[in-house]
């Protein structure tokens, strides 16, 4: 690991944060009913700041413009430039159409037979993948409602992709992870002990950078099953896709804040059922999150290659989210209506 790039990232969040503080400039706000769940006030959002500011170390120019693109359409919403979230998506929208079409970085197949069939037309490939990377995005966005629950799902993927590029499996060169592991190491210890959020600048940064990163993985090495790209990005993916289903079931647009993800959930049983302060119940609610999907990549990172067990793993994972939303979700209600 590259300690100095670790260290450096501690000094530059202190830097940054005095600073904010002091100026009273990109913290965060707790005045939206969605943002309740945050730990506390005053904290600077300048997780995303870090991560555009050490991008030399682990990206070339090109991959920085594509992520640096995204990160100021989420930088602009911390700073109350961009409220609207139907503006945010479109302009989302653009930026990922000229990434796509100019970087070719598309999903090539899915072993789903009419799916891929779909696939060898240029056109349906090009906004499929869009679709596909939209829905990472916005997933991470929407994980990232709690203490490390985002920059830990992306430590853990990281580390997934290093094990196996270390074994001689190839992978995308998008990134560098042995320069990117120790800022996301930093960012996990600096965000565990409350000191400073991603912001949407930090989580869209996240999700274009690894949603890039994993397509293009699988567009190189034909050997490594979609469906372990699938699996190291489920959580994301599933809790956007589960967001857009449950909001349309009660005729509200996708795009509007709630208080219903799951993480939200497992932290509002925490607070009813343990007496710790919530910016405990906010980090533990991020960790326990975090465990349970460290031991499903591990697994899956073995058996990278394997189709039926990467089909086995998402199919346990959803079924866990499910039947721990619907259980989780009926307490709340309960509690609610005493």
């Amino acid at each position: 690991m590259n300690i100095l790039l670790f260290i450096s990232v501690i000094f530059l969040s202190l830097i940054f944060n005095r600073t904010l503080v002091t100026k009273k400039l990109l913290l965060n706000y707790k005045g939206d009913n969605h943002q309740k769940f945050i730990s506390s006030k005053n904290i600077p959002l300048s997780g995303g700041l870090i991560l555009i500011f050490t991008s030399y170390y682990y990206l070339n120019l090109l991959n920085f413009t594509y992520v640096f693109l995204i990160f100021c359409v989420g930088f602009l919403s911390d700073i109350k430039k961009i409220n609207s979230p139907k503006l945010r998506f479109i302009i989302q929208t653009l930026i990922v159409l000229g990434i796509v079409y100019f970087s070719s970085i598309t999903v090539p197949q899915t072993k789903i037979i009419f799916l891929d069939q779909l696939l060898t037309n240029n056109t349906f490939r090009i906004f499929f993948s869009i679709f596909c990377i939209l829905i990472i995005i916005n997933g991470c966005n929407f994980i990232d409602g709690v203490n490390t629950s985002l920059v830990g799902y992306c430590l853990i993927i990281s580390l997934s992709l290093h094990y196996l590029d270390l074994n001689g499996v190839e992978i995308s060169q998008i990134v560098d992870f042995y320069n990117l592991i120790p800022v996301l190491i930093a960012l996990f210890i600096l965000n565990f002990f409350n000191k400073l959020y991603l912001g949407d600048g930090g989580s869209y940064f996240l999700g274009l950078l690894f949603a890039l990163c994993l397509i293009n993985t699988y567009q190189i090495n034909n050997n490594i099953s979609p469906y372990f790209i699938v699996c190291l990005l489920w959580y994301p993916a599933f809790e956007n896709l589960f967001s857009i289903l449950r909001k349309k079931n009660l005729s509200r647009s996708p795009l509007d804040p709630d208080t219903n993800h799951l993480h939200q959930i497992i932290f509002l049983y925490l607070k009813k059922n343990f007496n710790i302060k919530s910016i405990y119940l906010n980090t533990m609610t991020g960790m326990i999150i975090n465990i349970y999907n460290l031991m499903c990549i591990v697994i899956a990172t073995q058996f990278y290659s394997h189709t039926k067990t990467q089909i086995l793993i998402i199919t346990v994972n959803i079924i866990v989210y499910l039947f721990l939303y619907r259980k989780l979700l009926h307490k709340k209600l309960k509690n609610f209506k005493a």
